[in-house]
């Protein structure tokens, strides 16, 4: 969703990136990427457009004219996972080759952050922009934002299906992963459900929400 919850951009196995309306008005197609898009994310004030490729790149778009502003470079496999930061000046991307890459807007590399074994389908920045976490090889990471120091990894047992990172009020905020059919905050089961959990879970304040495999949303409230 765009910021102002009025538009939806979706990216494609045809290498093309679409802007719709809530009424499903198809507004915008941009081209450039070569091969599978993966990954998209409007940027906060509605104006940008980011997005991740399996042909390797991370790329920005004017919403407005389709045009394609920065294109990364740096990535060694496909990228599977792009997020902008809260002032909407930093993009985080996930890949394949196992990296979590840190970008400025205009295109420069700012970090390269290695931990993960297997690719990294999941990456979001916290909402105050200090922190990163991703995700996708049975663990999450959080890293500093500022300097790609890694901060804390958390550990599965099975395949981390989704993860929300939500900041308390404590200095450290809790991580909070879909593990199979367990909900984990900060490496302790904290709600156990009889289907598996799918996609990401969302936070707000104090609470979390999710769905199962068995078409069961969920709302917890983060304790």
């Amino acid at each position: 969703f765009s910021p102002d919850g009025q538009r939806i951009v979706s990216g494609s196995v045809d290498s093309t990136v679409r802007v719709w309306s809530l009424g499903g008005e198809q507004t915008h197609e941009i081209q450039g990427h070569s091969c599978a898009v993966h990954s998209v994310a409007f940027s906060p004030d509605g104006q940008r457009i980011v997005s991740g490729s399996v042909d390797k790149t991370v790329r920005v778009w004017s919403l407005e004219t389709g045009e394609q502003l920065h294109e990364m470079r740096g990535h060694t496999s496909s990228v599977a996972s792009v997020a902008i930061s809260p002032d909407g000046q930093r993009i985080v991307s996930g890949s394949a080759d196992k990296t979590v890459r840190v970008w400025s807007l205009k295109g420069e590399q700012l970090h390269e952050m290695r931990g993960h074994v297997q690719c990294v389908k999941n990456v979001a920045f916290s909402p105050d922009g200090e922190r990163i976490v991703s995700s996708d090889d049975r663990t999450v990471r959080v890293w500093l934002a500022d300097t790609g120091d890694e901060l804390q990894v958390f550990e599965g047992t099975t395949d981390v299906l989704g993860f929300a990172l939500a900041l308390a009020t404590a200095n450290t905020p809790p991580v909070m992963m879909g593990d199979g059919y367990k909900l984990i905050k900060d490496g302790v089961v904290g709600a156990t459900f009889d289907s598996i959990l799918r996609g990401s879970l969302a936070v707000s304040n104090d609470t979390i929400a999710g769905a199962t495999a068995a078409h069961q949303v969920f709302v917890l409230k983060i304790v």
